[in-house]
């Protein structure tokens, strides 16, 4: 068995990326990480294989639904960025990334004072961490694993609720079938 799959969501990824994979190429990541995580429990062999979520893994709330959809772990690209100072300037794959972070420029580089942004990025995932703590303790768990997809709620219509459980539920199509 691998030691891990990493599911990274089509919503995550560079703002460099051509318009036509942006917008139509890949799969959400909670779609995802429920195809994955089912069809190893399906398959018999979850407990072998971790799983880690990529993808606008941003807060504590982001981490704890890819939790409860089945991940073991989770990455955080984006949130990170953002800490670092990232505007968004969709210019990554130009050199010319004008707050410094992704070029190798000198002058634009100026921008990126290193003992500033570390700290910043620092306390991002320190705050980060601390968050998804508070909500694990107010849903009255001991640990950020015993949140399941029952446990988190979305409104999908103005009048309707559904659990992650009901939105994310196994397809017998998708999965492995005994030969």
């Amino acid at each position: 068995y691998p030691d891990f799959i990493t599911v990274d969501g089509a919503e995550g990824g560079t703002g460099a990326a051509p318009l036509e994979f942006s917008d139509y190429v890949g799969v959400p990541l909670y779609e995802g990480l429920a195809f994955v995580h089912n069809t190893l429990q399906t398959a018999g062999i979850r407990n072998h294989i971790k799983i880690i979520a990529s993808g606008k893994i941003i807060s504590g709330f982001d981490i704890i639904k890819a939790i409860a959809l089945g991940a073991d772990t989770c990455n955080s690209a984006r949130g990170m960025m953002f800490a670092l100072g990232c505007i968004q300037a969709l210019r990554c794959n130009t050199g010319k990334c004008p707050t410094g972070i992704a070029t190798q420029n000198k002058e634009l580089m100026r921008g990126l004072i290193i003992e500033d942004k570390a700290q910043r990025v620092a306390n991002f995932h320190k705050r980060t961490l601390e968050a998804a703590a508070e909500m694990v303790a107010a849903a009255g768990f001991d640990s950020i694993y015993a949140f399941k997809a029952k446990d988190i709620y979305r409104r999908v219509e103005y009048n309707k609720v559904m659990t992650y459980e009901e939105i994310y539920k196994k397809q017998d199509y998708y999965y492995c079938k005994e030969a």
